[in-house]
């Protein structure tokens, strides 16, 4: 029986599309279904576990499976039926759970002597196979006898968004296992550090790895993944990546990984961009949510996807809500007054219409009514984030909020630290939702690197703080931040009774709007390694790396020129063009919606194509859960 590492010929036939969700299509088209529909040409039944069924569901559709001759798909672990004329395409997780079930259904026995499928079996796994697992399958003889392709196709993770991705770990067993006090790899990490060489394997890069200097969880996870990717190449003698002597289209990447505890003030703040705020305030699982939605009978409640398929949320989930009710309004408006006869509605110009408009709308505009159906969604969505927004008082906190992070308010002004602590200790009385008053008080803690000892009591009293809210703030400090300043004469953060901003002078937001003032921590990082200004002291690198991977290349321009002013090196008689090279980044513990949305702000600002992801995609409620749940 012969093993196979990957099924694929490694050779670029055509350019690679532009993104991780193409390039994950086309490797499941290229290296399952279509070397499977050469050999057999009949019809398939595609058997999935329930971590495979998640890596396929997200890129590809019932249409395109049918169009590969796939009209079934079946789960492993749930009872089947015969289907003899249909050859088995099983697409599993590597786990020992899956294999069991794979081998018990070649496995005559009394209730079943004969087998579910057609004799020609395809085996493909998402990651590696371990030898236990890989001699569980030998020792099956109906099963090997009938094998006709053996396969690890490296797609251990989901792509949720054209250039982001995550592992679909729970972020609570994530930071139970990678924050506690040891220094011995544990399995979790392994588990990363696997499925992150599936994400490299699949994008044909071999990255310099880089990691912040200070942070122990990202320094472990950039060694133990530059292990397991020296093994992977040294078992897959054909396989290629950017910027070696035969694809020189693009440079060779660079991996930056990082942690959750590396910047834990970002996932605490309260966002006014669409995406952040629907992942924040609304109940949203796998992408669905529930809206209601005015159809011509009257309002209609409906489950909804928001993924790449929907292509007015790609459009606007990294706008502010304020230009996104706005751009929802102007699109209904042109629809409704598109041609002579029909709805007008009335008021000054911008004016949101009311359901009954719209009702009245979609009875006179038939033709416009899915149009109007998605438009009609996603103002429902936004209206009811700005409607809890407006309800909790969000509104007044999150300039709060803005000011602590940035260290100045919406004038430009850096308050004084008793003003400020003033302003909290009466947000946090006025404030009813426990979770809020835990992400103010937190927030202030960490811009701040601590309290006041003299603080202290007072801002504790009033955030009235639960015990599991508790809990997740005394954590913060195993993540490496204190919660009471040290008494030293330079405390880090503060300058006499002044904030000190925690920023830079310029403001690195890029929004017009004041709630928006604070930038992620990773916009500034991906921006300077872009322009290769990122401190090598700072941000280390495995290996060395090469002049041109961190040296300057630019004399001014910002991020716009990184492209049109990138440099080549010479690699042997190899040119080598850095303009063309990825940046990956990976942050353990959860991604947030706000570094997400920096990612494209850098890209559609010039930079090089940034693709990013995380153990998960982490919202300040999972984020808050996470903090709570581990102990050490």
């Amino acid at each position: 029986m012969s093993r196979f590492r990957r099924n694929s010929n490694y050779e670029e036939e055509e350019p690679a599309p532009d993104g991780l969700l193409p390039i994950v299509e086309k490797t499941l088209q290229t290296d399952v279904f279509a070397k499977t529909r050469n050999i057999w040409n009949g019809d398939m039944v595609l058997i999935v576990d329930e971590e495979s069924v998640r890596v396929i569901s997200n890129v590809i559709g019932m249409y395109k499976l049918m169009e590969n001759r796939i009209y079934l798909v079946e789960q492993i672990t749930k009872a089947r039926a015969p289907n003899k004329r249909s050859a088995p395409i099983y697409f599993l997780s590597p786990t020992k759970s899956s294999i069991e079930k794979l081998i018990e259904d070649w496995t005559p026995s009394r209730k079943r002597k004969e087998s579910l499928y057609a004799d020609e079996v395809f085996l493909y796994f998402t990651n590696s196979l371990s030898d236990e697992l890989f001699n569980m399958i030998k020792r099956c003889k109906p099963l090997v006898k009938r094998l006709k392709a053996l396969s690890e196709v490296n797609l251990d993770f989901l792509v949720k968004q054209n250039r982001a991705f995550h592992f679909d770990m729970d972020p609570t067993e994530v930071f139970a296992s990678i924050f506690r006090r040891t220094t011995a790899v544990s399995e979790m990490e392994n588990v990363i550090a696997d499925k992150l060489v599936t994400l490299c394997a699949t994008l044909n890069e071999y990255p310099h790895i880089r990691f912040k200097e200070n942070s122990k969880v990202g320094k472990k996870l950039a060694v133990l993944f530059n292990e397991k990717f020296t093994k992977f190449i040294a078992s897959n003698k054909t396989w290629w990546y950017h910027g070696d002597p035969d694809h020189t289209e693009r440079g060779r990447s660079t991996l930056l990984i990082l942690s959750r505890s590396d910047d834990c003030l970002t996932p605490l703040i309260h966002e006014f961009t669409y995406q952040a705020m629907v992942n924040d305030l609304l109940e949203v699982r796998d992408d669905k949510i529930t809206v209601q939605t005015q159809g011509e009978d009257g309002p209609v409640t409906k489950d909804v996807l928001l993924n790449e398929n929907d292509e007015l949320w790609v459009e606007l989930r990294g706008k502010h809500i304020a230009d996104v009710i706005q751009t929802l309004s102007t699109r209904i408006r042109e629809i409704v007054n598109s041609s002579t006869g029909m709805v007008h509605s009335r008021g000054k110009e911008g004016k949101t219409l009311s359901l009954n408009q719209m009702a009245n709308a979609l009875k006179a505009l038939p033709e416009y009514k899915e149009v109007m159906s998605k438009l009609s969604q996603h103002m429902y969505i936004a209206h009811k984030c700005m409607d809890i927004f407006k309800k909790r008082g969000l509104l007044d906190l999150s300039e709060l909020e803005q000011t602590l992070a940035t260290g100045k308010n919406d004038e430009g002004r850096a308050p004084k630290v008793s003003e400020m602590v003033d302003l909290v200790e009466e947000q946090l009385k006025m404030t009813r939702d426990p979770v809020t008053r835990f992400r103010l008080l937190a927030i202030m803690i960490i811009s701040q690197n601590g309290l006041k000892p003299a603080d202290q009591g007072r801002l504790f009293a009033a955030a009235q703080l639960r015990p599991e809210e508790s809990d997740a703030l005394q954590n913060l400090e195993q993540l490496g931040i204190p919660l009471i300043q040290a008494i030293t004469a330079a405390r880090t953060g503060f300058r006499g009774d002044r904030i000190v901003a925690r920023k830079t002078e310029s403001d690195n937001s890029g929004s017009e709007y004041s709630s928006s003032r604070y930038a992620c921590d990773l916009k500034e990082v991906l921006q300077s390694m872009a322009e290769g200004q990122l401190s090598i002291d700072e941000y280390p690198s495995i290996f060395p790396l090469p002049e041109d991977a961190y040296a300057t290349s630019m004399t001014g321009g910002g991020i716009a020129s990184v492209r049109a002013k990138s440099s080549k090196y010479s690699k042997g008689n190899t040119v080598v063009s850095r303009g063309g090279s990825r940046q990956l980044v990976f942050i353990a513990g959860g991604m947030c919606y706000s570094e997400l949305r920096a990612c494209e702000e850098l890209m559609a600002a010039g930079g090089p194509e940034v693709i990013a992801g995380g153990t998960n995609f982490c919202s300040p409620g999972s984020f808050i859960e996470s903090l709570a749940s581990f102990k050490n």
